[in-house]
């Protein structure tokens, strides 16, 4: 029997809380909105989606090029500034997806330079040559990769996260594996899981199912630190999740993140200490300009804190359990997505919506992405638009602005060594990587053994019960039988036991 793991949808999250018979989490209607900003459509393609299935699939913006993948196996490359098509590869079409019902990617994709990559729920990932779609290399890891790939800034390194939490990183340019590291002793996951975030060409930051954030060492897979986020605690299962599974951010010398049932943490990596706590509840990226952050907690309500002090500056609960995405900042707007294709224009001074757009009439589960001055949305069913508001410049010059402090984010700090190695199963060299992996197979192996057994004692006990309910039934029916028969025979007598009346003889 496979390990135990929660998996689940942050995106489809459905808690049974009831009043009477009422739904305490079902959805708000979406708010009727007077449109006070006239947004419009620059392009539209349909590049093939995820549709009934929850995913983290996302495209990637390189340069001028966007790249988009389809759960099927789709990837293709688009010229950003007119939606038209460079190249497309099917990857349902390997050998390996013969007898899957299809590639499955659902990692978002990753591009840097010369190469593009994915990673599949059938546990693959593909290395895509950029200039021309043909496949530069492929690995199997064995367990599914939901979130997306990342390469270091240099694009010599490639780091792949699986759906246990271990971290793989790979040569870029041939696949060879370098090391292993991550956290893979947490069963209890959620779907959604960030993706790997790198500081230069030094560390390399994971959140994990732990609660923590992890920061590693590019160069050996050593893990340097943890941060702790959220814990788990509480009396359900649903209580005790505290998954890391938005994407830290990184600005200057600050960590930014939240975790799912914990909330939100800002943390000063240069001096090793909290900035604050605060009761946000998150499982989605965090957008940021030079003033704000903008959040989405897990029930829909978006939040705007001051960058400084974060001090709240207004909250908007018109979304309610909408599944809304994390936001991004375009111009003057926070911009957020919902389960039925709206896309929603939040003013950043007040909170107020002042354009409400459809995209799709598919979902969108991933957040709106910001090129220049066009925001990009993606739809579940594979539509991929570009929207346009920037009377002003002022979308492309904070657009402009967030990519320069993303490039230099991190790079003065200097983190020393804190947790042991042997306390994690981390990568220092191949040897002692293949010596931890052969322990660890050991422990699953063991572990898979226990579950077999207990499966074997399970279906003993369910033989058995079935055994006794055919005996207990069979025997019913022959008491039934038989009172039936002394019901016959006794009808006809008197009063007097034993003589029959006149009628009867």
């Amino acid at each position: 029997m496979k390990k135990l793991a929660l998996i689940m949808s942050l995106a489809l999250i459905c808690v049974s809380g009831c009043s009477g018979n009422k739904d305490l989490y079902e959805p708000v209607m979406s708010p009727t909105v007077k449109n006070r900003i006239a947004v419009k459509s620059v392009w539209t393609d349909q590049t093939g989606g995820s549709y009934g299935y929850y995913s983290q699939i996302r495209p990637a913006i390189d340069g001028k090029v966007i790249y988009s993948a389809s759960r099927e196996g789709e990837v293709q490359a688009l010229n950003i500034e007119t939606g038209r098509s460079l190249w497309y590869i099917d990857l349902d079409d390997e050998d390996e997806n013969d007898d899957r019902r299809s590639a499955r990617i659902s990692g978002a994709v990753a591009a840097r330079g010369p190469r593009v990559a994915v990673g599949t729920e059938n546990g693959y990932i593909y290395v895509i040559n950029a200039s021309d779609g043909n496949i530069a290399w492929k690995k199997y890891i064995s367990n599914e990769i939901v979130a997306a790939p990342e390469f270091s800034k240099v694009g010599d390194k490639l780091f792949v996260l699986d759906s246990v939490g271990r971290l793989v990183c790979f040569n870029a340019v041939d696949g060879e594996e370098l090391w292993t590291s991550g956290d893979v002793t947490n069963k209890l996951h959620l779907r959604s899981q960030s993706r790997p975030v790198v500081i230069g060409n030094r560390y390399v930051l994971v959140g994990q199912s732990s609660g923590k954030v992890q920061v590693i060492s590019q160069d050996n897979g050593a893990l340097l630190t943890e941060i702790a986020v959220g814990k788990r605690a509480g009396a359900s299962t649903l209580e005790q999740i505290a998954d890391v599974s938005s994407d830290p951010l990184i600005l200057g010398d600050n960590l930014y993140t939240s975790a799912f049932n914990a909330g939100f943490l800002a943390y000063d990596l240069a001096n090793n200490t909290e900035i604050a706590r605060l009761g946000y509840r998150s499982s989605k990226p965090i957008a940021f300009d030079s003033k704000v952050l903008v959040l989405t907690e897990d029930n829909g309500q978006v939040v705007c804190l001051d960058r400084r002090d974060f001090h709240e500056i207004w909250s908007n609960n018109q979304l309610s359990y909408r599944n809304v995405t994390g936001p991004c900042i375009y111009g003057n707007y926070a911009v957020v997505a919902d389960m039925e294709g709206y896309v929603y224009f939040m003013n950043l001074d007040s909170g107020f919506i002042d354009s409400k757009v459809v995209a799709d009439f598919f979902a969108i589960q991933t957040p709106p992405q910001v090129y220049e001055s066009d925001l990009i949305v993606f739809s579940t069913g594979g539509i991929l638009r570009s929207l346009r508001y920037d009377p002003d410049g002022t979308a492309r010059a904070k657009y402009e602005a967030a990519q320069q402090e993303l490039e230099t984010a991190g790079v003065g700090v200097n983190l020393q060594q804190t947790v042991r190695d042997d306390m994690y199963n981390v990568g220092v060299t191949m040897e002692q990587l293949q010596a931890r992996r052969r322990h660890a197979q050991r422990i699953v192996n063991q572990i898979e053994a226990q579950e077999r057994a207990a499966l074997a004692r399970e279906r003993e006990y369910q033989r058995q019960k079935a055994a006794y309910e055919r005996e207990k039934a069979a025997y019913e029916k022959r008491v039934k039988e038989y009172e039936q028969k002394r019901r016959k025979e006794m009808s006809g007598f008197g009063i007097i036991p034993g003589v029959k009346s006149q009628e009867a003889q």
